[in-house]
C-alpha cells in the first residue's frame, strides 16, 4: 500500500476526530456518595451510576482499605470519568471500584485493613472515628472530567473512552474491556435474560470470582457466537467483537430476542431433565461449552429432542482430554462428541 501524504494524515486526522466536550469538576467525597446514592424519581437510577454493562464490584477490602488510605494521605488520585447522559444524571465512564469503594468506607461498611503507613486505622469503621476527622475525611475532594454535550450519532463515544482507559491495563481482562465498550441491546440480553437464569445458575458452578470479573457473561457470548459459526478465519477475540456489534443491532427487534431466548431455554431444559452436567469441577468451562453448543446443534436438526429423555455418558476419555484444551479445534470435537450422542440416542 501506497504511503500517505502528509494532506491525506490530515485528512483522515479531522475525519476521526470526536466531536467531545468536557469539564473538570472536584466532588468532596461526601457528594459523590451523596449523588451515587440519590434516586431519580422518573428512572430506575442515581444521580451518578454504574452502567450495567460494567464489571460488578471486585476489589477486596484490602484493596479498598489502601485506597481509602491513599485519600487520607492525601495521595494523587486518578481522575474518575463520568458522562452527562441527561441533565443532572451522570453515568460512570472509569472510576465505579474507587467510587464503590468510597461508598462503602463512608457508609460504614468497610473494615480497613492490611494498612501499613496508618496502622492504627487498621480494624477502623468510618463511624468509629472522631467527628473532626470524620469531616476532613467528607471533605477531601476527587477530580472528575465529565463528558458533556456527546452528539446523538457519537454517543458511543463513553464505551470508547471506557476502552482506551482500560486496553492494556491489568485490572480489565480482555473481554471485561469488550464488554464495557459494546454496550447495547443483545449485552442487555445476555447480562438481564440470560445470565440470571435460574436453570444456568444451577448446573453452571459459577465461582464467585466468575460472577465478578463478568466470566459468566464471556461464557454466554460465546454459546451464542459458536452456535452460528465456528469456521471462522479471524481472532477469537476479532470475530466476537464483530458478533456483539452484530447482534447490537438485531437484538433491536424484539421478535429477534425472543428466538434466542427460546433456543437458550430449550437447551437448558435438555441439559437438566437428562442430567447432561455432572462433573465440571476441573476444566469446567471448557466441558460445559461443548455441552451446550452440543445440545443446541442437536436441537437444529431434530427439533422433537426438547420433548424426550434420553440416557448418555459424554464424559468419554476423549471428550474429558479434548476439554483439557482451550483450543478452539479441540472444542468442535467435543461439540461434535455431544451432538452426535444426543442424535444417536433419540432414534
Amino acid at each position: 500500500m501506497a504511503k500517505k501524504t502528509i494532506a491525506e494524515i490530515e485528512e483522515n486526522i479531522n475525519k476521526q476526530r470526536k466531536n467531545v466536550k468536557y469539564d473538570t469538576k472536584e466532588y468532596t467525597l461526601e457528594l459523590l456518595v451523596s449523588k451515587f446514592n440519590r434516586a431519580i424519581e422518573e428512572s430506575k437510577t442515581t444521580e451518578i451510576f454504574v452502567p450495567f454493562y460494567q464489571r460488578k464490584f471486585v476489589w477486596d477490602e484490602k484493596r479498598q482499605s489502601k485506597f481509602i488510605e491513599s485519600l487520607i494521605l492525601g495521595m494523587p488520585i486518578p481522575p474518575i470519568y463520568l458522562a452527562e447522559i441527561d441533565d443532572g444524571v451522570l453515568e460512570i465512564i472509569d472510576g465505579s471500584q474507587r467510587i464503590r469503594t468510597i461508598n462503602e468506607f463512608l457508609k460504614n461498611r468497610l473494615k480497613l485493613k492490611g494498612l501499613l503507613k496508618l496502622e492504627e486505622l487498621n480494624n477502623i469503621t468510618f463511624n468509629e472515628l472522631n467527628s473532626s476527622r470524620k469531616r476532613k475525611i467528607n471533605n477531601i475532594s476527587i477530580k472528575a472530567i465529565v463528558v458533556t454535550d456527546i452528539e446523538k450519532k457519537d454517543m458511543n463515544i463513553r464505551h470508547e473512552i471506557f476502552e482506551r482507559l482500560n486496553t492494556g491495563g491489568e485490572t480489565l481482562k480482555k473481554m471485561e474491556v469488550t464488554k464495557g465498550a459494546k454496550e447495547g441491546k443483545f449485552i442487555e440480553f445476555i447480562y438481564n435474560e440470560c445470565g440470571e437464569n435460574s436453570i444456568l445458575k444451577e448446573i453452571s458452578n459459577f465461582s464467585s470470582n466468575d460472577e465478578k470479573r463478568g466470566y459468566k457473561e464471556e461464557f454466554l457470548i460465546k454459546y451464542f457466537a459458536y452456535c452460528e459459526n465456528l469456521e471462522f478465519e479471524i481472532y477469537v477475540n476479532d470475530y466476537l467483537n464483530k458478533y456483539i456489534e452484530e447482534k447490537n443491532e438485531k437484538f433491536k427487534n424484539d421478535d429477534t430476542k425472543d428466538l434466542y431466548l427460546i433456543q437458550f431455554k430449550e437447551m437448558l431444559k435438555i441439559v437438566k431433565y437428562n442430567e447432561l452436567v455432572k462433573d465440571i469441577s476441573i476444566n469446567r468451562k471448557n466441558r460445559l461449552l461443548a455441552i451446550f453448543i452440543g445440545v443446541t446443534l442437536a436441537i437444529k436438526e431434530k427439533k422433537e429432542l426438547v420433548n424426550k429423555s434420553f440416557e448418555i455418558d459424554i464424559y468419554s476419555e476423549i471428550f474429558i482430554e479434548n476439554a483439557k484444551s482451550n483450543g478452539l479445534n479441540k472444542l468442535k470435537e467435543n461439540i461434535e462428541l455431544v451432538k452426535n450422542k444426543i442424535l444417536e440416542a433419540s432414534l
